[in-house]
């Protein structure tokens, strides 16, 4: 059975009326689900972002998303299904990162979450030979040289399936995206695939419930966890519009580097990546040197990684304190380091910039800060 906390932390994704943001400003305030749901209605609308009606339904909706929860768990532990909150140390770093990142992960598999090296790649549905065989080719490379490394994608038809075959024909682990939970496989010819997948030691992942209804929409919405999982997105072929666009847009506010594959002037599936190169959203790819060169991957056994601990020893009281609370959360907005640092925001904030500037503290999107190393 899953302990008291895991049974909270699941239960927060089923309140009702409430998004990942608004879910994470939650956990950020009181620190802890369980804290959350057995706090009184008036500590909950003092919640930033957070109406009073809004409130109001989410305290009213506590018991039955315990219930839900608890069902939720009957179904794991009779399905091989597993699931990792935003608050649990299995929980992929990278996604912390990003502000609307799901509280919740379910999936199938032994996925190592926090990999060192973690590679997207997405395209078109309607792959042409020159997009199968460069993502077979650029793989290839990959492993060659990164045999660690994580393929992930959407198992859908066309570069996502692609990536993934070649993945595991160059002995790669691969994870795929579900825009729907992991009672199905869709579409359904992919099976076979995403079997195979997690017999090689990938792993299929979705942030939907058993019993969610598929909704087109979903699969705009996975394109996040797609986006933010990885340190690299490639687009191998896409129209002007798309999801593989919007996977890239999502991955440019993410800060994530985006990298395309050129084409002709004349192909339909080059137009996207085309002009993601043009207008300066996402890099040019060619070969993997490309990507070695922005991610500074070939020089990367040669330098240390700076400690933390090297780097606070010259800090100011102010900036010890804002430390010391992002070690504690590991991820918290501006309020609540103001409120557990004891600092006013005008204080905070150019301390905050200072550890910035000492490469100790990255800010993230929402006014949300983190530690940068550890």
């Amino acid at each position: 059975m899953a302990s008291d906390d895991r049974l909270y932390n699941l239960a927060i994704s089923f309140l009702p009326g409430i998004g990942d943001v608004n879910a994470r400003k939650l956990i950020s305030r009181f620190g802890n689900v369980k804290k959350l749901f057995n706090s009184p209605l008036g500590d909950i609308k003092k919640t930033p972002g957070i109406g009073n009606i809004a409130a109001l339904k989410l305290y009213n909706g506590f018991s039955v998303a315990l219930q839900l929860a608890q069902e939720e768990l009957e179904y794991i532990y009779s399905n091989d299904v597993e699931f990792v909150a935003c608050l649990e140390d299995e929980y992929p770093k990278r996604l912390l990162e990003c502000d609307d990142s799901p509280v919740v992960l379910y999936y199938k598999g032994k996925p190592d979450f926090n990999a060192s090296r973690i590679i997207s790649i997405v395209g078109t549905r309607n792959a042409t030979k020159y997009g199968t065989d460069f993502c077979n080719q650029i793989v290839g490379q990959i492993a060659e040289k990164y045999p660690e490394t994580i393929i992930v994608s959407g198992l859908a038809y066309g570069i996502d399936v692609a990536a993934h075959k070649a993945a595991m024909d160059h002995g790669l682990k691969t994870w795929a995206v579900f825009g729907h939970n992991l009672k199905t496989v869709y579409p359904a010819v992919h099976k076979r695939v995403a079997n195979k997948i997690i017999d090689q030691g990938g792993a299929v992942i979705s942030d939907y419930p058993h019993n969610s209804i598929t909704d087109p929409g979903n699969f705009v919405r996975r394109n996040r966890i797609v986006a933010g999982i990885a340190d690299v997105l490639i687009i191998v072929e896409s129209g002007l519009k798309g999801g593989s666009i919007v996977t890239a847009n999502i991955a440019n506010h993410y800060n994530r580097d985006v990298f395309a594959l050129p084409g002709s002037i004349n192909s339909t599936y080059s137009a996207g990546p085309n002009k993601l190169i043009k207008t300066n959203r996402a890099n040019l790819l060619e070969t993997l040197e490309d990507i070695e060169y922005i991610m500074n991957w070939s020089s990367e056994n040669k330098m240390t990684k700076i400690n933390i601990l090297e780097l606070i020893a010259n800090l100011t009281e102010n900036e010890t304190k804002i430390v010391d609370v992002l070690k504690k959360y590991e991820f918290l907005d501006i309020d609540n380091i103001s409120r557990q640092s004891g600092l006013e925001t005008d204080l905070l904030s150019l301390s905050l910039l200072e550890l910035e500037f000492k490469n100790i503290v990255r800010a993230l999107p929402g006014k949300i800060f983190s530690l940068k190393t550890k």
